[in-house]
C-alpha cells in the first residue's frame, strides 16, 4: 500500500500496487482497500491486457461515492524481431463511484509518463501531478479535471522553469479551486543536482515560489494556514531530511533534526492539523539490514 485518505471515521481508502507472485508475474489487478468503520474490504482495479503491472501512488476523496486515485501502468511494447522485450509507463487515474473503481480517459501525453499524486478539491475540480520523460530528463506534468474531462499542463506552463530544465512533480494539495500547491524537484540547465520545486496555482496560472538554498527534492505536501508544509531531502553532503513551511509567498525551513553520525532518515509524506506537523518516512541505523518506519512530530 502506498497512500491513505479518509472522508470520515467510517469511510476511508488505502491504495497500492499490483500483486506479484514469487516469480514476478502479476496476480490480479491493482490493490485497494476500503474501510467502512468496522472492517477493511478489498476492491481491485483491473489492469489492461497489455499491462505487466501497475500501481496507485495517491488517493483523495470528496465523499463516499466520489474518490480519485492516480498512479501508473507498465505497458508491454509490441514485439520487434531481433530486439529484447521492452515496456513503458503510462499514467493512470481511477474514479470510485460508490460501487466500483473505473478507469478514466486521459489526454495523450507521451511515450513514457506517470502520475505521483492527486487531490480532489470538489466533484468538478481534481488535480493530478507527475512527470513525462523527455530526452535525457523529465518534464513536470499536471492534469486537471473540470467535471467533464481531463486536460494537461506541462513544461513551460509552470512558472519560472526553463525550457531545457528537468523536473518532476511528486505531491499536490489544495485549500480550494484557486489555491492549489504542487511540490517536487527541479534541475536547472547545467546544474549537477536537483533542488526543491514549489508551484502555486491561483486559478489562472502556475507561479514558482523561491525556496531556500539547500532545499532538495520535495516528496510530500499538506495544506497549512496561508500555504503548505512540505518535506523531502536537503542538498548537503549529509543528505539530511528537509522540511519547508510556505506562507505569504515565502518559504522557510521547518528545522527538522539534522542527521547524526549514527543514523540517517528520509521523510516521505507530511500532515498538518491544528498547528501540529507530522512527518512519516524511514530511518536507517548502522547495523540494521533494512530501514525502519519513522514518525516525526513538531509545531509548524
Amino acid at each position: 500500500m502506498n497512500a491513505v485518505a479518509a472522508v470520515s471515521d467510517r469511510d476511508g481508502w488505502m491504495v497500492g500496487d499490483c500483486a506479484t507472485s514469487s516469480t514476478g508475474a502479476r496476480e490480479g489487478g491493482v490493490s485497494t482497500e476500503h474501510w467502512n468503520g468496522r472492517t477493511w474490504s478489498a476492491q481491485q482495479l483491473a489492469l489492461p491486457s497489455a499491462a505487466l503491472g501497475g500501481g496507485l501512488l495517491s488517493v483523495s476523496a470528496v465523499n463516499g461515492s466520489n474518490a480519485w486515485a492516480a498512479g501508473w501502468d507498465q505497458i508491454s511494447d509490441p514485439a520487434k524481431p531481433g530486439t529484447r522485450p521492452s515496456s513503458h509507463e503510462e499514467g493512470l487515474v481511477a474514479h470510485w463511484n460508490g460501487r466500483a473503481w473505473q478507469r478514466v480517459a486521459l489526454p495523450r501525453i507521451g511515450t513514457d509518463w506517470l502520475l505521483n499524486s492527486v487531490t480532489a478539491v470538489g466533484a468538478d475540480d481534481v488535480w493530478a501531478v507527475g512527470t513525462v520523460a523527455q530526452g535525457d530528463g523529465n518534464v513536470p506534468l499536471a492534469l486537471h479535471y473540470d467535471g467533464h474531462g481531463w486536460t494537461a499542463q506541462r513544461g513551460s506552463t509552470f512558472g519560472g522553469t526553463a525550457s531545457a530544465a528537468s523536473g518532476d512533480l511528486l505531491g499536490i494539495t489544495a485549500h480550494g479551486r484557486d489555491d492549489v500547491w504542487a511540490v517536487g524537484a527541479y534541475r536547472a540547465p547545467g546544474a549537477r543536482g536537483s533542488q526543491a520545486l514549489v508551484e502555486h496555482w491561483n486559478g489562472r496560472r502556475w507561479a514558482r515560489v523561491a525556496t531556500p538554498v539547500g532545499s532538495g527534492p520535495l516528496t510530500g505536501a499538506a495544506a497549512a494556514p496561508g500555504g503548505i508544509v512540505a518535506v523531502g531531502s536537503s542538498t548537503d553532503s549529509a543528505g539530511d531530511g528537509y522540511g519547508l513551511r510556505v506562507s505569504g509567498g515565502r518559504a522557510v525551513s521547518l528545522g527538522l533534526p539534522a542527521n547524526t553520525a549514527t543514523s540517517q532518515y528520509a521523510p516521505w509524506a507530511v500532515g498538518f492539523y491544528a498547528g501540529s506537523v507530522t512527518v512519516v518516512g524511514v530511518v536507517d541505523h548502522p547495523g540494521q539490514a533494512l530501514p525502519r518506519p519513522m514518525v516525526l512530530t513538531g509545531r509548524g
